[in-house]
């Protein structure tokens, strides 16, 4: 009897912890067999990431979520995979080819990025030179120059011309130099500018703990900027007048810089290219965080005052390197990642078994199911700008930040051009 007892305790003990570990196991996992099979109908496969593979029937799956489109956002999840470039700039073909033409906004400095659309336009130089120019190792590379090549060509066959612009400030040097142009051309005094120009060369100089000093220039600098706005008036053309006064804007954005003030400006900018080119349809570059809709991000503030006009696609992928300088050396090279957090978004699209696909946030977050609470509540996600940081992964919820996902399972670093 006893013989039987213990048996009997042995097979409980046994039949308890099977059923823990598979409990746990299945709490450890990114996502279980019903919620793979409910978020599936939301996964639409994409044939490459390649632009010019597979690009007509990739076209038919953009139809579904950007045949519509007037803002589209593109973020990042990384600065430097060279896969994350290359989706993105598929997809910014397709709506610009939809669209006959557009306007592309990249997070870069305004002034400079205004360089590359003389080469997409008028076809001087070469795109590398342009390219060099605009102050931003990040989209100094193959993928962006085969971009710009395209946009080019597109532009010689086509009279609905697409425009590359940018929509950051944060160098000062381009938009004295586009001053100091348009007052020539207009034979204006540039006494003040050159007084502006040495205070903000200064200012840059500066530690941002130099809180007094920073102060002081900048209320010197502010001033010359006041008296260089009042010289608008004798620029008789209306479109140089207004980039003259939009430099004015830029360079008061510069001396004002936040990380929360940027994202603001950001948004100003971009805005202020939309009223520009109203009829245009937009397509935006830039770090996913910046193209969010929640947060103090950029996005944020596109969202409230563009409405539904402004939709937005976060990009991400699952193993790989990718392109980031180190801060220790400045040097430019390309880093494997980190293992995923177990319970990470990474996990969770990986194990749809998918290379590359869009993923459908915009009607998941509308069914709101029970099974895409993973996707409708918060979740470890990967995250990285331009340097080398001990921490990649944050706590979000993307299905409130973005209306679409790319995923894309390998990641290469990026080719970055040399000069």
């Amino acid at each position: 009897m006893k013989t039987f007892a213990l048996k009997k305790l042995v097979l409980l003990v046994i039949t308890f912890t099977v059923q823990s570990i598979y409990s746990q196991s299945s709490q450890n996992s990114a996502i279980d067999n019903d919620e793979k099979e409910y978020l599936r109908k939301f996964v639409y496969p994409l044939q490459s990431y390649e632009p010019e593979v597979g690009f007509k029937e990739d076209s038919l799956v953009f139809d579904k979520f950007f045949s519509n489109a007037k803002i589209v956002g593109l973020g990042e999840a990384s600065h430097g995979s060279s896969e994350i470039f290359k989706v993105k700039d598929k997809l910014t073909r397709y709506i610009f080819q939809k669209n006959n033409g557009g306007v592309f906004s990249i997070e870069a400095s305004m002034p400079n990025s205004i360089l590359l659309n003389e080469y997409i336009i008028n076809g001087n130089k070469t795109g590398k030179e342009y390219l060099m120019n605009i102050k931003s190792w990040i989209y100094q590379t193959d993928e962006i120059l085969s971009m710009v090549e395209w946009m080019k060509k597109y532009n010689d066959k086509h009279a609905e011309k697409i425009r590359f612009t940018g929509f950051d400030n944060t160098t000062y040097t381009g938009s004295a130099v586009q001053l100091k142009m348009l007052m020539s051309k207009y034979k204006i005094p540039d006494d003040d500018l050159i007084a502006l120009f040495k205070n903000l060369n200064d200012f840059s100089k500066l530690e941002r703990n130099q809180l007094s000093e920073k102060k002081s220039i900048k209320s010197e600098a502010l001033i010359e900027l006041n008296k260089i706005k009042a010289l608008s008036s004798n620029i008789s053309d209306e479109e140089d007048k207004s980039w003259f006064l939009q430099h004015i804007i830029l360079l008061d954005q510069h001396l004002n810089n936040t990380y929360l003030d940027r994202n603001r400006y950001m948004a100003d900018n971009i805005l202020w290219l939309t009223n520009k080119y109203p009829e245009s349809t937009f397509v935006l570059w830039a770090h996913n965080s910046h193209l969010q809709k929640t947060g103090e991000e950029t996005g944020k503030f596109l969202k409230e005052k563009l409405k539904d006009d402004y939709v937005n696609c976060g990009t991400y992928f699952y193993e790989g390197f990718h392109s980031v300088v180190d801060m220790n050396d400045n040097d430019i090279k390309p880093t494997y990642l980190e293992k995923n957090s177990k319970n990470s978004l990474e996990e969770l699209l990986n194990s749809f078994e998918v290379p590359v696909f869009i993923l459908d946030l915009k009607n998941i977050k509308k069914e709101n199911n029970k099974f895409a609470k993973k996707l409708l509540n918060k979740i470890d996600y990967r995250t990285i700008g331009a340097a080398v940081h001990k921490k990649d992964f944050k706590s979000g919820n993307v299905s409130g930040d973005f209306d679409y996902i790319i995923f894309i399972k390998k990641s290469t670093a990026s080719k970055v051009l040399t000069k």
